[in-house]
């Protein structure tokens, strides 16, 4: 059986859907996934606040959209000196974070699919230009190269922003096949695109039924997690001097 009913994943594109009972769901979900998260040292923390934990605010769109979503993303500490390196103010005051400023992994729920998603939104700048500079590095590039290798086939990889898949994206089998992977990453601009990577499914995928989608839910953060920490940036991978690097030799090459 579906672990969301028919009704509720129409959600909420029809009006009288209970968004409550979703969350409720989610909320059940979150609290079984929790102690394997923290069991399996994957460094991922739900939103601080409960009350916000599941909301329906998603990163791959920075307008309303019909979803639930339970987001996992860097600690609060980590979180709010990362805002400060981008400019923010009274970070730390408010408590309020702001999760489009950040990589997280989100499950969401549309009226077409569940969706198990590494999301950096454009807002997420700080760590879009790390993840570019990294990747000037060839043997960084080995290595992002290699952390796809390891997922499923069926992964899909693309720019886009919506919480509704898109044409405009390669699948993991396609990617790594020849130059692909190289020339589709050169065209990604931070500030300006979304980067997402992440695994679709039809709410009537056997992978959904109410025996299994804890277990498929934790695989997918697990083979998604090396890729979230990949892209993170820390004190210990920080590769903003070779993202300057490239925009200043851009520059100089565009003048």
């Amino acid at each position: 059986m579906f672990y969301f009913t028919t009704e509720q994943a129409t959600i909420p594109a029809v009006s009288g859907v209970d968004v409550q009972r979703i969350t409720g769901k989610f909320m059940d979900l979150h609290a079984a996934l929790l102690p394997r998260v923290r069991n399996h040292n994957l460094d991922l923390h739900p939103r601080w606040q409960k009350t916000s934990i599941v909301s329906q605010k998603s990163a791959a769109s920075l307008d309303d959209s019909d979803s639930v979503v339970l987001t996992y993303f860097r600690s609060q500490e980590a979180a709010e000196m990362v805002e400060r390196l981008m400019g923010k103010e009274n970070i730390g005051i408010s408590k309020d974070v702001d999760t489009y400023c950040h990589p997280v992994i989100e499950m969401r729920l549309t009226p077409e699919h569940f969706v198990i998603e590494l999301v950096l939104s454009p807002k997420a700048w700080w760590d879009q230009q790390n993840f570019i500079g990294k990747l000037e590095l060839p043997q960084h590039r080995t290595t992002f190269r290699n952390l796809l290798r390891g997922l499923d086939r069926d992964y899909r990889l693309g720019f886009w922003g919506g919480t509704h898949l898109s044409d405009m994206h390669l699948t993991v089998n396609h990617l790594l096949y020849g130059r692909v992977l190289d020339e589709w990453m050169n065209t990604f601009s931070d500030r300006q695109d979304w980067l997402r990577i992440g695994k679709w499914y039809n709410h009537q995928d056997p992978e959904l039924d109410d025996a299994v989608i804890q277990n498929e839910t934790f695989n997918a953060l697990k083979a998604l997690h090396p890729l979230y920490n990949f892209i993170l940036w820390t004190s210990n991978n920080n590769f903003h001097d070779f993202y300057q690097k490239r925009t200043k030799y851009s520059t100089r090459v565009h003048a």
